[in-house]
């Protein structure tokens, strides 16, 4: 079962609907609403034509319903409301991000060869900043991530990591 799958699968089993339409307000692409005990995900119908984006959006829309309390709309007359916005988009994001990239997923395809950060983003099909905001939001946990066979991803200098292989 790919990612977008189980979001999917996740969604039914929260009873939230999924409704496509071709517009929602200012810039958004996906809203979640929960009014009434009616929960919604709303969706632009165009990102069907892309499965990295709609797994993204989907998987924040989804992390707003497992992280959000109260009501926040995405428009905002003061700072405070405007931070209390933004911690609450972050709050979301960082539970798609973990949700959707664990980190042995990580280092799997690290131990697998692979080594470009395009190319992991597209093993993982989601789109590369979600990808490189899982390394962000995993970098604030740790400095590095074990490997195996005393390897080591160094995450202490992003946008930029490498591996680190100590000379024996």
């Amino acid at each position: 079962m790919n990612n977008l799958d189980k979001l999917f699968e996740l969604a039914s089993q929260e009873e939230i609907i999924i409704h496509y339409t071709t517009y929602i307000a200012g810039d958004l692409e996906g809203l979640y609403i929960n009014k009434h005990g009616m929960k919604i995900i709303s969706l632009l119908s165009n990102l069907k034509q892309n499965t990295k984006k709609l797994t993204s959006i989907l998987a924040e829309e989804l992390g707003h319903h497992f992280t959000s309390l109260g009501y926040y709309v995405s428009s905002y007359n003061d700072y405070y409301t405007k931070i209390i916005i933004d911690k609450c988009e972050n709050k979301a994001l960082k539970w798609a991000c973990e949700f959707l990239i664990t980190e042995e997923d990580i280092i799997g395809i690290i131990n697998s060869g692979v080594t470009c950060v395009y190319e992991m983003a597209d093993i993982l099909n989601v789109e590369i900043n979600f990808f490189q905001k899982r390394l962000e939001f995993l970098s604030l946990k740790k400095q590095s991530l074990q490997l195996g066979n005393n390897k080591y991803l160094i995450l202490t200098n992003l946008p930029y990591f490498y591996i680190f292989d100590p000379i024996s």
